[in-house]
């Protein structure tokens, strides 16, 4: 069938005009989708600061390190915090750390979000009856947390290593969240049912410390090929610079 000489003009203007379409969309567009975990040149992430909440658990001298404390925290304190809120966290983490020094045994939360988003969630951690219980039993000495009315860390890579190429430093925030996610996805799987804030805080604590030993051994048996194998994959299997000994 033979087209009119109209047709044979616009289709082929069509057509250029589609594909022109088509590339445009292909840039990057920001969304508000905090909650998805995603690089940041993906989202808008405008008025977002970092914010972080720390709490220094009881480590006296001459005893061994409790990191079971670590799991009760991130577990029964912080993850209802993190169901009620997500939707205004763009992106958290957790970071633990322990040494004999003035910081000791700390645990973190560490999320970025507007002012009003931090008062609403330092507030609901602070009403954790668990929270105030470990408190009270002496096995957490004190929580500090960031002041909403004085935001001090707009930028996304204000709170990564600032040795790392500013690419890293802007795009690692994605990759810890996960690995983060990863962690606490383990301990709610490890748990065989659900805490309760009238337990014992003790008791509590023993089955935590039990949940510990679990992961690790997870750790230990499939970290190399579940983990770092296929973040090796991801970078295309090249080797890296192992720079000092160091314990994974």
């Amino acid at each position: 069938m033979q087209l009119p000489l109209s047709y044979k003009i616009i289709l082929p203007v069509a057509l250029i005009l589609a594909m022109l379409f088509g590339c445009s969309t292909r840039e990057l567009q920001t969304q508000n989708i905090p909650q998805a975990n995603l690089p940041p040149a993906y989202k808008d992430t405008n008025q977002n600061y970092w914010w972080r909440c720390q709490f220094k658990i009881v480590w006296p001298e001459n005893s061994s390190l409790n990191w079971g404390m670590d799991l009760l925290l991130a577990h029964s304190v912080i993850s209802p915090v993190l169901q009620n809120n997500y939707e205004n966290i763009s992106y958290w983490r957790f970071h633990r750390r322990a040494a004999r020094d003035n910081a000791g045994h700390q645990f973190s939360f560490i999320f970025f979000g507007k002012p009003e988003a931090a008062a609403k969630i330092y507030w609901e951690i602070q009403q954790s009856s668990i929270l105030q219980s470990a408190l009270k039993a002496n096995l957490v000495e004190k929580v500090t947390t960031g002041d909403p009315q004085n935001p001090r860390f707009p930028n996304i890579e204000d709170t990564s290593d600032s040795n790392w190429p500013a690419d890293i430093q802007k795009n690692w925030p994605s990759y810890i969240m996960g690995v983060s996610s990863l962690w606490l996805g383990l301990i709610n799987g490890s748990m065989q049912e659900p805490t309760d804030e009238n337990d014992d805080i003790k008791l509590l604590l023993e089955k935590y410390l039990e949940v510990d030993a679990k992961i690790t051994q997870m750790w230990r048996n499939e970290g190399q090929h579940a983990l770092l194998h296929h973040l090796s994959a991801v970078f295309g299997y090249n080797p890296l610079f192992i720079r000092k000994m160091i314990t994974f």
